[in-house]
């Protein structure tokens, strides 16, 4: 939309390392918006991948946190590695299980929970496009 800005990121183009944590860190996506992932209530924290170059967010409750310095969130458009796409959003309408997920509504922030409950119901993320306003 006019007047929105993109913040986007490729999770392979991050430069961490095969099987390392990410357990609350923060990642920048740009100077407005950063994401955590967070172990939650998860048996096993998140980490980086080679295979499927995604973040891995483990079944019963890991967490992705999408933040806007000051800013709206419209839009997240996550891309899921291995067809591994199980999550749900604190507000907002999240489309149906797909290997590419869009988040629209209107937030500062937005937190997205695993839902799957096996190790073959996780949550692979390859990518993530936020879409912001002023």
């Amino acid at each position: 939309p006019e007047g929105a800005s993109v913040a986007e990121v490729v999770c392979k183009d991050l430069g961490i390392g095969n099987s390392k944590s990410v357990d609350g860190q923060t990642i920048k996506i740009d100077d407005n918006i950063s994401m955590v992932f967070a172990k939650g209530s998860a048996g096993t924290a998140p980490a980086y991948y080679d295979s499927g170059m995604a973040i891995r967010m483990y079944q019963n409750g890991a967490t992705l946190d999408v933040t806007a310095n000051g800013k709206t969130i419209t839009s997240i458009e996550l891309t899921f590695a291995s067809n591994m796409y199980y999550v749900g959003a604190d507000s907002g309408e999240l489309s149906a299980e797909a290997a590419v997920r869009t988040w629209t509504g209107s937030a500062s922030a937005v937190k997205f929970t695993s839902t799957g409950t096996d190790k073959d119901h996780r949550a692979y993320v390859a990518g993530i496009k936020v879409t912001y306003t002023e």
